[in-house]
């Protein structure tokens, strides 16, 4: 017993500080908590009220901010034949400008295609030669021969001419098809911008599915997630929203509502709400002034007015 008290005054006192200066803390932001009448849950609780009151009064006065997410469409780039990729030459991430080689499919099935078209071609005029010929000496044959010095005798042969013609034509442009599909088969970008996906070496591609994807260099829209109870006539077809607290003299001019959702929907990852949980709203698309260049993806609050003519 006596050596576990002498332990105990040895003890040092570090934790009893500790705990002290902590607990003069505590008592310190009570007592300034007691002041304002208030605890954080409570200042928590005002800042959102404040917040949802700024709001609704913006909704009612004719005018009302949003956070929104500058955006823009992916550009796909779909391949001309069914083949697969021998050479990519980009990869996610990579900028291009328009025209930029993206990606090089196989020429074997057109060249195979080629080939059989080209002996298709010869088998036809071959044909087209022989029909000419036992026509002729069938006409010869059996003609009347008082018939055979006249010129607008009855004959085949001008029919029969005109259908190999026909099938030669479309054999020609058949081949002109493939001939084009083979300088495509360098697809290049048609959009100066990010490549966000890009097929890999050596897959397979359908026709008209895409082998690159890119995203234009400079959103082409700013996308804001409204409450359903704001004012109609503020994010009406051809409404003005100004971008807030813009450096830039091309931003300053208020951009137009497009077009609105039907349906209320989350908005992107950009836009969190007053505890970073998921924001829904009704989307609002209003397009970006001339000139005004906002990245992808960049988040700006908006002004949603109601002009008023004098």
């Amino acid at each position: 017993m006596e050596t576990q008290r002498e332990l105990k005054k040895m003890k040092p006192p570090t934790a009893n500080k500790s705990r002290s200066m902590s607990e003069r803390v505590l008592r310190a932001s009570d007592g300034w908590f007691d002041k304002i009448g208030l605890r954080p849950l409570g200042i928590a609780v005002f800042t959102a009220s404040v917040v949802a009151f700024v709001q609704l009064l913006g909704m009612t006065v004719g005018s009302v901010r949003s956070e929104a997410v500058a955006t823009s469409r992916i550009i796909e780039h779909p391949s001309p034949v069914g083949s697969f990729a021998t050479d990519v030459f980009v990869k996610p991430g990579d900028f291009v400008e328009i025209g930029s080689p993206l990606i090089q499919l196989s020429s074997r099935f057109i060249e195979r295609e080629l080939t059989r078209l080209e002996g298709r071609v010869e088998e036809l005029r071959d044909e087209s030669l022989l029909a000419e010929a036992t026509l002729h000496v069938n006409e010869e044959r059996w003609l009347d021969p008082g018939l055979r010095q006249r010129p607008n005798r009855p004959s085949l042969e001008a029919p029969t001419k005109a259908f190999f013609s026909k099938q030669l034509e479309l054999l020609e442009a058949r081949r002109m098809v493939l001939a084009e599909e083979m300088e495509a088969l360098v697809v290049r970008s048609s959009f100066r911008g990010v490549v966000a996906e890009v097929t890999r070496l050596g897959a397979w591609v359908s026709v008209g599915a895409s082998v690159a994807s890119v995203m234009p260099e400079f959103a082409e829209e700013i996308v804001a997630y409204m409450p359903p109870g704001t004012n109609p006539a503020l994010i009406a077809q051809e409404s003005v929203a100004y971008i807030v607290g813009t450096p830039y003299e091309e931003c300053l001019i208020p951009g137009r509502v497009k077009r609105r959702g039907a349906a209320v929907s989350e908005a992107p990852g950009q836009l969190k709400g007053l505890f970073l949980n998921a924001v829904h709203g009704m989307p609002v698309h209003v397009s970006i002034p001339d000139g005004c260049k906002l990245g992808n993806g960049q988040v700006v609050t908006l002004d949603f007015r109601l002009e008023v003519h004098s």
